[in-house]
Order: structure tokens, then C-alpha cells, then sequence
């Protein structure tokens, strides 16, 4: 038995996720329900620690169309039902990211969607990509939808994270534009 536990603390401490499943540069895809993938932009990791990393995101601007939608600037992907607007995060964040924390980079590829027929743009309807480090150092992000109006007001402290995710729901894999974004 203690041979087991031995064993099983060796395959645990070897095992377990580090900076290293990092890779040094990633393309950024949005994956539709039907049709190819769009390269929207890549991320740069280097590591800063153990198991950290700190990363940079770089926007692929050829793919996106400029709007100018409730009085700010949007760059926005076009699909013939709906629109997926990227909303730059507009606070400080620490841009380190865990195998097991992933959010600084979930708040650095934020969109809200509308339609083409409506003229505004309402953070009501913000678009958050929950992320998963795979075994292959891919990272996944499923779709979720809820409300982004917390961004209104800067956080309480600084690098708080203000979205609160238990506000939001899953999203129809069928009704969005991307339902899935891709990391590799």
C-alpha cells in the first residue's frame, strides 16, 4: 500500500500542469456551428513563474469591420443573422495566466452581439468564452451568455475580476455565430 501511495504522489507532482503546457505563441480561432473557422488573432505566452504564465493578445484587425455603435468604436465579426462585437476589456488586469486560472485571458476575448437591423449595441447581451487548458495544450472556450453592464464602473479593487459568471447561461450551440473559440 504505501508503494501505491508512493506511486501515485510521483505520477501527481510529474502530472501536474505547469507553464510549460503554455505554448510560446498560439493562434486565436472562432469555430461556427457550420463553415470554417476564422483566425481572429494569436497570443503570445511566456512564462513568469512555475506554473504561470503572462500573455499578450494581438487582434487579427483584417478579419473585423469598424462600427461606430452607442457612441464608441467596435470592431465587429459580420454573419448574415448576427453580429459579434469585441469589447476591449477597459481595466488592468495582471495578464498571467494558470493550467488552472485562465481568466485574465477569458476577459481578453469579451464580445457582445446584435443584429444587423439594430443600430446601438447592448452589453445585455456580452459574450464570454469559458476556457480549458486540453491534454494537448490546446485551449477551448465554450460560449456563454449574460450580462457584461458590470463593466460599466471600474472595479472595486484593483485587478478584481467583476464579471460574475453564476449570472450566466450557456448558449446555443444552434443560435450564435461562433460557439466555440479555439486557442492552438
Amino acid at each position: 500500500m504505501r508503494n501505491f501511495i508512493a506511486v501515485c504522489a510521483v505520477l501527481l507532482f510529474c502530472c501536474k500542469p505547469s507553464a510549460a503546457d503554455f505554448p510560446a505563441q498560439a493562434s486565436i480561432y472562432l469555430q461556427p456551428a457550420d463553415g470554417d473557422e476564422i483566425n481572429i488573432g494569436r497570443v503570445v505566452f511566456s512564462p513568469s513563474g512555475s506554473s504561470s504564465s503572462a500573455f499578450a493578445v494581438t487582434l487579427n484587425n483584417d478579419v473585423f469591420t469598424d462600427h461606430f455603435l452607442s457612441m464608441r468604436p467596435f470592431r465587429c465579426l459580420q454573419g448574415d443573422t448576427e453580429w459579434f462585437c469585441y469589447l476591449e476589456y477597459p481595466y488592468e488586469l495582471r495578464g498571467i495566466v494558470t493550467p488552472d486560472d485562465l481568466t485574465d485571458l477569458e476577459y481578453q476575448l469579451l464580445f457582445i452581439r446584435k443584429t444587423p437591423s439594430e443600430f446601438g449595441i447592448d452589453a445585455w447581451n456580452g459574450l464570454y468564452y469559458k476556457l480549458v487548458l486540453e491534454d494537448d495544450a490546446t485551449l477551448t472556450g465554450q460560449l456563454l451568455e449574460g450580462d457584461l453592464n458590470s463593466l460599466q464602473s471600474p472595479p472595486a479593487e484593483k485587478y478584481d475580476r467583476p464579471v460574475d459568471l453564476e449570472e450566466f447561461i450557456p448558449a446555443s450551440k444552434s443560435k450564435r455565430l461562433f460557439p466555440t473559440l479555439k486557442i492552438r
